[in-house]
């Protein structure tokens, strides 16, 4: 995922408890350890084999009560707690996404990639040691909750769409959760601060691919042509237009034409007979996206056939925007406010929403759903996600791990505990 908007500020945490502190010393170094690991050997989109592996050797280690696949390299393990809760239990779900990205790693530490082109730019090896950790504060504190808790680590989050992939596999059909939960880290936020907030939290992240198609022939004859390149300059000027004419200005929106591919540089008084132009489509509300991709299917073919071409659009909707459920956000954020408190931290419910796309959007379209940011950023670690230089910052995992930990006592408690 993108980094959300940067909003630097100095590290609120000199004084944050310890991963160790939560789970136990000799857990919390294999915890480390683990992450550390990942980050050397980081795999990409679905194949994530030796890593998806590696999570279920741990889990069944740790003593969960279920381990199933999904889509292959996905992994849903269970965790029960005490009884004396709900009648029947109720269940809730964490997901980790696994996946890295296809980027040289210029981190400079000691567990650098060791793959050439692949690294953990994305936090995504840190995001799954954190939930591996909260999975070993589960299991050892199973008294602490009553019914069961779904641990969903994920691959294919970096443009794979792999939680919908897992959906379609069945893993709400076999594992039914009465709401989900994810964080990400946030690589230019300070460590110990938690951004969360009730709507819209990433973008919808839609891909769009238009050809433009006409008759070629010689640059000197133009009129015996019917020439597609000033119809897509045209398109190109047109689409900026929809943003700014056609979406509520309180709406925020983004059409970005990212390539334009026409003719040969080796031929230049040949006038093609195509271009094509790809882009990407932003926006934080399911109205708003479907309008966009009708204005841009309506404008493609007016600008073509102007030209006396044609245009033809696919639209691809990739990830849906992500939004926070309301009534889930307003039981909760107390809850993760108290624990960034009690870490000498904060919560921030008052950002903007990233413009960055996030797929488990996915998971929060069939229950209801909530995404948190955890910032990452102390004396050693000032780089935003994405970026050659990221690392993970391990002191994050205790974050990880109290914030699920407290969610989990808040929302699956023991009867007149």
């Amino acid at each position: 995922m993108p980094q959300a908007p940067a909003r630097k500020s100095e590290p609120c945490t000199p004084n944050m408890p310890s991963l160790e502190s939560l789970i136990g010393r000799e857990a919390a170094e294999r915890i480390v350890a683990f992450r550390r690991d990942l980050h050397r050997h980081p795999e990409i989109g679905m194949e994530t084999v030796r890593t998806s592996d590696k999570v279920e050797a741990m889990l069944r280690e740790l003593g969960v009560d279920e381990i199933a696949r999904f889509a292959k390299t996905g992994i849903a393990a269970v965790v029960r707690g005490a009884a004396g809760g709900a009648a029947p239990p109720a269940r809730i779900g964490f997901r980790a996404d696994m996946d890295a990205l296809p980027a040289p790693d210029e981190c400079g530490a000691a567990w650098a990639s060791e793959t050439p082109m692949r690294a953990h730019l994305c936090g995504h090896d840190g995001h799954t040691a954190g939930l591996l950790a909260f999975a070993t504060w589960a299991v050892q504190n199973r008294s602490a909750f009553a019914g069961e808790v779904l641990l969903i680590f994920q691959p294919g989050e970096e443009g794979w769409a792999g939680a919908d992939k897992m959906l379609k596999d069945g893993l709400f059909e076999k594992y039914p959760v009465r709401e989900v939960y994810a964080a990400h880290i946030a690589g230019l936020e300070p460590l110990g601060k938690i951004l969360a907030r009730a709507g819209a939290m990433t973008a919808s992240a839609d891909l769009f691919d238009i050809e433009v198609v006409g008759h070629g022939g010689h640059g000197a004859r133009p009129h015996q042509t019917r020439d597609p390149v000033p119809a897509a300059a045209q398109l190109i000027l047109a689409l900026q237009t929809i943003v700014s004419r056609n979406v509520n200005p309180a709406d925020p929106a983004v059409i970005s034409v990212c390539s334009i591919q026409a003719g040969d540089p080796g031929a230049p008084s040949v006038i093609p007979e195509r271009v094509r132009i790809t882009g990407t489509v932003r926006t934080l509300s399911p109205a708003v996206r479907f309008l966009i991709e009708a204005r841009i299917r309506e404008t493609a073919e007016s600008a073509a056939a102007l030209a006396g071409a044609e245009a033809h659009v696919v639209y691809d909707r990739r990830y849906p925007p992500q939004i926070n459920d309301a009534a889930l956000a307003e039981a909760v954020l107390p809850v993760i406010g108290r624990t960034a408190e009690s870490m000498n931290g904060e919560l921030d419910d008052g950002f903007p929403a990233s413009m960055g796309g996030e797929d488990f959007a996915f998971m929060s379209e069939v229950v209801p759903g909530l995404y948190i940011r955890i910032g990452n950023d102390d004396a050693g670690h000032n780089t935003g996600v994405h970026n050659p230089k990221f690392d993970f910052n391990d002191r994050a995992l205790a974050v990880w791990t109290a914030v699920f930990a407290d969610i989990v006592r808040a929302r699956l408690p023991i009867a007149n505990s």
